[in-house]
């Protein structure tokens, strides 16, 4: 019974280790307020903060390119703390596939996240279903993307537009080129008259 208080006791004073995570997009603005709260919010909790991440970088670059941010995954990789606590989602991402990526990664590493402005955390079952719907709602982006690059190529392809450099050709257009090439016109001229490149007119008559 002695022993099994003395475990509790030592869980208590275990500290969950955190990074704060903070970011403005000029130099005319600062993360003060933003470090204000959070460390108001680890003291509450009584998490022991182990070190900040703090940068001046336009929220239209991609996380690729935010030197602290990717030093805090660095760091995350190697186990230097617990949790990342940041002042709101949208420092974290610019895109939802760019949250996806982040948030798989913490659950890899098993990493929490607490978001102070959305009160979203990750331990708790809410801050789980806030992960699961924004993952739906990626799927969701991706399918309607798919659905749309498609419904485009297949619109260009009836038009006999080009799509990626190529020329989609209907065989409605090849019956013509060809029927041309029959009446004795040069390549030049079918392409007056069809408005198709050198290269396609040939590729369809020696084919």
């Amino acid at each position: 019974m002695v022993f099994g208080v003395i475990l509790m006791s030592m869980k208590c004073d275990l500290k969950q280790r955190v990074v704060l995570y903070t970011r403005v997009s000029t130099q005319q603005q600062t993360t003060e307020n933003q470090l204000f709260e959070l460390k108001s919010l680890c003291e509450r909790n009584n998490w022991e903060i182990v070190h900040i991440y703090d940068e001046t970088i336009s929220g239209t670059k991609n996380n690729s390119d935010r030197e602290q941010f990717n030093q805090m995954m660095n760091d995350m990789k190697k186990r230097k703390f617990d949790k990342i606590v940041c002042y709101s989602l949208d420092r974290l991402g610019r895109k939802t596939s760019e949250l996806i990526n982040f948030l798989t990664m913490l659950e890899d590493y098993n990493i929490s996240l607490f978001c102070w402005k959305q009160n979203i955390n990750t331990e708790d079952q809410m801050g789980r279903m806030f992960f699961q719907f924004i993952s739906i709602i990626s799927e969701y982006e991706n399918n309607i993307r798919k659905e749309r690059q498609l419904s485009g190529i297949e619109r260009m392809k009836r038009e006999g537009k080009k799509y990626g450099g190529n020329d989609f050709i209907t065989q409605e257009q090849r019956n013509n080129v060809i029927q041309l090439r029959k009446e004795g016109l040069t390549y030049r001229k079918i392409k007056e008259e069809v408005q198709m490149s050198l290269s396609t007119i040939s590729g369809i008559c020696n084919g």
